[in-house]
């Protein structure tokens, strides 16, 4: 869902007026209601390829989005090193456009983790290039806090580069994030820093703080080995718990095949006690490719293999797990008016839920993996039924507005949904829905998002 209109942006031909030197291609790459990106050539350097993006003219006034933005490119200038993507032109602070050029990466870990799992040989030169760009920022005195595949990039001859310091803090700066925004992704950022409020979080100059790096840095390196996120069969209002109880998922469940020892290096680096991790990215890698070389020397080569995706019995026993545990992902819609829209407050039974089967149908707050039919309300059905037309792939609470004016919220849900889906859908809540009134973008917030892909 691209809702993106011409007057968002500049023209193409508006671009080139700011970006003398810098010969984009006639269409962007890609599309979204809060920027664009363009290939291009370099000019002034025998057309060296480049990626151009262009941030939507209405973010630069947002509060404190330009800031941020700049922010990102003044420590992004300031972190030279290998394995960091570096910034070839960008926006100044006064430019009407907001924008940056960067070096045209190859591909990123999240498209080809999208492929299948990597093998432990591949795993261990990844993490440990990244571990090597984090120590180095570390060292500086900035924290990253959203280490994820997808801001893993690879250059010429497989070349690692850590990208994407949006939401970085150095020591002596300001953070930028504003308070009850959620910092990083929920299934690769470590728990204190996600879920802590503004006051809360670890400083930069704290020692602690780059261990939130180094929880990263393990779910990465979980994914990489077993071709999924971790807790890539619950929704985030259950990750959340499970996170802080410390349930690493393992990946000798996932790939048998793999030495038990992995699972101990990712249970030590996604510990919820942050004391308990590797004091730095590079023991953790140093860790692994330990692991790597002494198994692979007593055992033969560990070959790759594709990811071996969980069998239903398995996603369902875990669910029962949570059931039993009372943690279920349809509670982010039960009391205190969170309720899904058109599903009445208390119709919903938060105690447990059997899975439907064969053509049975149950009218009740979906959770995520779920498939659901065309009707307005929440009915649940088998994703085999005949009746089945949209699946839910993702279950957002408290999501970032980026466009607080916005009363659909399209901006919103294509952060919350669509930034790795193309075609999607979505149902929200939000507080001026639920009191049937207008929206307020001062003073209403959105509870969820809800969102789905067409069968």
């Amino acid at each position: 869902m691209d809702e993106t209109t011409d007057c968002d942006f500049l023209s193409t031909d508006e671009i080139q007026a700011f970006l003398p030197g810098f010969r984009l291609e006639p269409e962007p790459l890609r599309a979204t209601a809060m920027s664009r990106v363009y290939l291009a050539s370099d000019e002034r350097l025998h057309d060296r390829k480049v990626v151009v993006k262009i941030m939507a003219e209405y973010l630069s006034e947002v509060p404190g989005f330009r800031k941020r933005f700049l922010r990102e490119i003044e420590l992004m200038a300031d972190l030279e090193h290998p394995h960091i993507m570096y910034v070839i032109a960008a926006a100044g602070k006064k430019d009407r456009l907001l924008y940056f050029v960067m070096p045209r990466a190859e591909a990123d870990l999240q498209t080809r983790l999208a492929a299948g799992a990597l093998g432990p040989k591949e795993t261990a030169r990844v993490i440990t290039q990244v571990a090597s760009a984090l120590d180095f920022a570390h060292a500086r005195g900035v924290v990253h806090r959203d280490v994820k595949p997808a801001n893993i990039l690879f250059g010429a001859e497989d070349h690692v580069y850590l990208s994407d310091f949006g939401v970085a803090r150095p020591a002596l700066g300001e953070d930028l994030t504003q308070a009850g925004d959620a910092i990083g992704t929920r299934r690769y950022t470590a728990p204190e820093v996600y879920g802590a409020s503004r006051s809360e979080r670890p400083g930069a100059d704290d020692p602690h703080d780059r261990s939130g790096d180094v929880y990263s840095l393990g779910a990465v390196l979980f994914h990489c080995l077993t071709g999924e996120r971790p807790f890539h069969q619950v929704d985030d209002f259950s990750v959340a718990q499970l996170q802080s109880e410390g349930a690493v998922p393992r990946i000798a469940e996932i790939r048998p095949e793999l030495p038990p020892e992995f699972d101990a290096i990712a249970a030590k680096a996604m510990s919820p006690d942050r004391a308990r991790r590797y004091r730095t990215c590079g023991e953790l890698a140093a860790a692994f490719s330990r692991t790597v070389a002494r198994i692979d020397a007593e055992n033969g080569h560990l070959a790759r293999r594709p990811s071996r995706r969980r069998h239903l019995a398995t996603a369902a026993a875990l669910v029962a797990g949570l059931v039993l545990g009372g943690v279920l992902s349809y509670q982010v819609f039960g009391t205190e008016a969170s309720a899904p829209y058109g599903v009445a407050e208390g119709s919903v039974d938060t105690a447990a839920f059997a899975a439907v089967t064969g053509d049975d149908q149950v009218e009740r707050a979906p959770a995520v993996g779920e498939c659901l039919t065309s009707d307005e309300r929440y009915v649940v059905v088998a994703c085999d039924s005949p009746a089945a037309a949209r699946r839910v792939y993702r279950i957002v609470t408290d999501p970032e507005d980026p466009n607080p004016q916005q009363p659909e919220h399209e901006d919103a849900a294509w952060q919350a949904c669509g930034s790795d889906v193309i075609e999607f859908d979505y149902r929200w809540a939000d507080s001026a829905k639920r009191e049937e009134r207008e929206w307020n973008p001062e003073t209403d917030r959105i509870y969820y998002f809800v969102c789905y892909q067409e069968l």
